[in-house]
Formats: structure tokens, sequence, C-alpha cells
């Protein structure tokens, strides 16, 4: 009887090592998809970035447009 138990106990140990393998596999899938991830946000919030910055640019400029028309309007006023 001591043998049979013996061999149950190491089938059991077996069944959870392999159990444990598969479950790390899977883990390790899951952590390089994690990270793939990741790296996407992280170039995403780098874009979003980059376009805030450009519609600050824009407004900018757009501001310096209306100052220059209103100056050459009043130019235009005084050579007039």
């Amino acid at each position: 009887m001591d043998d049979e138990v013996k061999m149950m106990l190491h089938a059991i140990l077996e069944e959870i090592g392999g159990v444990e393998e598969r479950a790390n596999k899977r883990f390790d899938t899951i952590e390089k998809h994690f990270d793939t991830i990741e790296n996407e946000l992280e170039s995403l919030h780098h874009e979003v970035n980059a376009c805030k910055l450009e519609r600050d640019s824009i407004g900018l400029l757009i501001k310096k447009i209306d100052q220059l028309e209103k100056r050459i309007e009043e130019l235009e006023r005084k050579s007039a």
C-alpha cells in the first residue's frame, strides 16, 4: 500500500507540475501581450502630446495672423 500511495502522490505531483508549467506559459503570453499594449499606449501618449503642441502652435499662429491683419487694416486706413 505504501508503494501505491507513493505512486499516486508522484502522479499528483506530476499533474500539478504540468498545470504549473501551462499556467506559467499562459502568464508569459499575457505578460508579452501587456508589454505590447504598454508600448502602444506610450506611443499614443507621445502622439497625443504632439497633437496638443500642434494645436497650441496653430492657436498662436491664428492669433498672430489676426494681429497682423488688424495692423494692416490700421495702416491702410492711415494711408488712405
